[in-house]
């Protein structure tokens, strides 16, 4: 090779490796090791699964003893559930969701409910958004989001020494 090419070689810019990027952390969630944590209302219980306070989004199981329920709440974003267990039955509308049913709430909707039958009912469920709990008057009791609910995980889990997982990685 000539000299003049030799030169040229060498003054090439040396390649650059790409940065190291972190393994992706399994999107699977294993809930045996959740605690579920009371809320709002008498017999109802949450287990959050995925949380994600930048977007908003909220993965979470939800056990309702029966009889129980939650009064009138509005969706700021989408909320969509998988029945797992017992039943459900919604105000206003009236319509009865059951095992392996599957409810699709869209922004801007009103609902509550409450547990029917002598089984208590699980769900879970996705929701975008806030949540903004109201008394028969229409007035804002409280606003449920992701912030609000992590924020009830780890309180839990430090009132009962419960080492917290992760759910918001």
């Amino acid at each position: 090779m000539p000299m003049a090419a030799r030169k040229k070689a060498s003054r090439a810019p040396a390649l650059r490796q790409a940065p190291a990027v972190a393994a992706p952390r399994t999107p699977v969630v294993h809930t045996a090791g959740l605690p579920w944590f009371p809320f709002l209302t008498e017999g109802v219980q949450l287990k959050l699964c995925k949380v994600n306070r930048s977007t908003g989004e909220m993965a979470l199981l939800i056990r309702v003893a029966p009889g129980s329920g939650l009064g009138t709440h509005y969706f700021h974003g989408v909320v969509a559930a998988y029945t797992i267990s017992g039943t459900l039955r919604s105000a206003p509308s009236e319509w009865v969701a059951g095992p392996g049913d599957v409810i699709v709430e869209p922004a801007g909707t009103s609902r509550a409910f409450e547990v029917v039958g002598d089984k208590p009912m699980e769900a879970f469920v996705h929701i975008t958004g806030a949540i903004e709990f109201r008394d028969e008057a229409g007035r804002t009791l409280c606003i449920e989001n992701a912030e609000t609910l992590h924020g009830r995980y780890l309180a839990h889990c430090a009132l009962h020494g419960i080492t917290p997982v992760d759910v918001a990685a």
